[in-house]
């Protein structure tokens, strides 16, 4: 199972230990999913952590992300018009990987990916993989 993770699962299940997205993590570490993210995703996660937890935090979260997700440059992905009318430039290039690696999933919390089909907050992403999840949706 792939699923593409956006920003804000990385951040939250890192600083919230007892959250959705750390049991998404924990299941990344597991070999249980697999996840993919964008070097825009990465870049993301990376400056929010080395500017409140320092860069040796940072780095071994990179280690992390590296270990257990594919890595896509957005730079290779045709982001069309459709993907920025939907959710913005900064996302677009979201929803244009999801569809190109013809992924089911995307998880994130962002309400600007709500009108993407594919798109699931970690708990509806838990509930569809284990049948159950903490309440909240991060």
């Amino acid at each position: 199972t792939r699923v593409l993770l956006d920003s804000n699962v990385f951040l939250f299940g890192f600083e919230r230990r007892g959250s959705n997205s750390r049991r998404i993590l924990d299941l990344l570490v597991a070999g249980e999913i697999r996840g993919v993210a964008t070097d825009r995703i990465l870049r993301e996660v990376l400056r929010y952590l080395r500017r409140h937890y320092g860069k040796d935090v940072a780095g071994k979260f990179r280690d992390l992300v590296l270990l257990t997700c594919d890595l896509i440059l957005e730079a290779d992905v045709r982001i069309r018009e459709e993907h920025t009318d939907q959710v913005g430039r900064k996302d677009a290039g979201a929803p244009a990987v999801v569809r190109e690696l013809g992924l089911a999933r995307l998880a994130s919390t962002d309400s600007d990916f709500e009108g993407v089909p594919e798109r699931r907050t970690p708990r509806e992403l838990l509930l569809e993989l284990e049948g159950k999840a903490r309440a909240g949706d991060e």
